[in-house]
């Protein structure tokens, strides 16, 4: 399989541990008898466990579904493993959830727990799990599964992979690959396989010969945001469009100037079934590691919306579409001052754990503090707005000329646009 090269580097030298014990002797180290990958559905974790098998050369038995709360069939499994070891056992989906006695319950990870440990053979188990809380301690204790290893999303190599398999139908030559492989940042094998079934449909659906760029980002899109919805099923359609093309240009151009390293991979007033419009940013740019001037940035990017349909309609025409962002904006502001310990006066504390004991505790500091955040934010990303507009303003017309603006003409449109935004003193 193409992808998780390091994943894949970290398995090969787990193969050469249990296939080499004796170098185990010189640390008095008793051989590992497995490991879990945990990570998102569809993202190859089962395809990595049987690379595995393949690369050790050994023979393997699987176990899924239902047979995983069977704990006779797994001691037989196992039995049966011992029987030809060196070999390995697979437990898919450890984490799964079934319906025992008309309750809904885990899988008994402790009795596992007891097979691996009365297994004396060279039996290698290897488990998936979707994440590495859904599985017990119990069975990642020493002598159990000794190595955890966490699969995330698809890299670029798996995606490349992926688009060349869906370019082996027939095709526009003139595909920017890159481009696709861009898009699809973020999406699970399940949803590129579905991506390539799609195009394909939809190629024959329009009675055309091959697959376009253009059909593969609609699919894409689809897939990531919902179908398009029809505009005779929108009343003042026109004016929606309109109120619609300013609140995502400004998300757009704020977001660009107050956090560039987040690249914009399209902004689009399109409406579909899951949003009215939306600015859809490359997956493999999420920030892990968020700073304070980060977040105040990114509740400006998300107030600006409003803000900028308000400046453009007046303040009567406020209306319920920034919901989603107001949310995000509250969160990330009660965050910050409550858990991430970057509010001012309140300083470095964390409440999570006090207010398991106390939930009053600092109530009234924390809601002084949170009011005067959002205020604080909103007059900013109101003065961004105004010193922006032109740049709003421009993006909006040709959203509402194209109903899609790419990256690469944001980018014309920002031009050398540089800002450098401090943090209010108050926060």
């Amino acid at each position: 399989m193409v992808g998780h090269t390091h994943i894949k580097e970290r398995l090969k030298s787990i193969i050469k541990i249990i296939k080499n014990p004796k170098k185990l002797e010189v640390f008095d180290v008793p051989v590992p008898k497995g490991l879990l990958l945990y990570g998102p559905v569809s993202v190859g974790k089962a395809m990595l466990a049987k690379a595995f098998v393949h690369e050790a050369g050994l023979s393997f038995i699987e176990i899924a579904g239902s047979k995983l709360f069977d704990l006779e069939y797994i001691k037989q499994v196992y039995e049966i493993a011992a029987k030809s070891a060196p070999s390995v056992v697979i437990l898919e989906d450890i984490d799964i959830k079934g319906l025992m006695q008309g309750a809904i319950t885990n899988v008994s990870f402790s009795d596992i727990a007891k097979v691996l440990e009365s297994v004396d053979k060279m039996v290698f188990t290897i488990a998936t799990s979707e994440t590495l809380d859904g599985v017990d301690p119990v069975l990642t204790a020493p002598q159990k599964l000794d190595f955890l290893l966490e699969v995330s999303k698809l890299d670029k190599d798996a995606r490349q992979f992926f688009v060349e398999k869906i370019l082996q139908k027939p095709h526009d030559p003139k595909i920017d690959t890159e481009r696709i492989v861009r898009y699809i940042a973020g999406m699970s094998a399940m949803d590129l396989e579905r991506l390539g079934r799609m195009a394909a449909l939809s190629v024959i659906e329009q009675g055309g010969s091959e697959i376009t760029e253009d059909i593969l980002i609609e699919q894409i899109n689809i897939i990531k945001y919902g179908h398009k919805v029809e505009t005779k099923m929108v009343k003042n359609l026109e004016e929606e469009m309109k109120m619609t093309a300013y609140h995502e240009a400004a998300h757009a151009i704020l977001s660009s100037l107050l956090l560039p390293h987040i690249k914009i991979e399209q902004v689009t007033i399109s409406r579909r079934s899951n949003m009215l419009g939306f600015v859809a940013y490359n997956a493999e740019d999420d920030m892990t590691n968020i700073t304070k001037e980060e977040l105040f940035n990114d509740v400006c990017v998300l107030l600006s919306g409003r803000l900028a349909k308000m400046k453009k309609a007046g303040e009567s025409k406020m209306d319920s579409g920034a919901m989603d962002d107001l949310a995000q904006a509250s969160i990330n502001i009660y965050a910050a001052i409550t858990t991430l310990g970057m509010d001012k006066e309140l300083g470095f504390i964390n409440i999570e754990s006090i207010a398991l004991m106390d939930n009053y505790f600092l109530s009234q500091q924390i809601e002084k503090r949170f009011l005067h955040w959002i205020s604080v934010a909103q007059e900013h990303a109101k003065k961004l707005v105004d010193k922006h507009w032109k740049l709003i303003d421009t993006l909006a017309v040709k959203l509402i000329e194209k109903e899609i603006v790419e990256s690469s003409e944001l980018q014309k449109i920002i031009g050398k646009t540089r800002i450098s935004n401090k943090i209010p003193e108050t926060l």
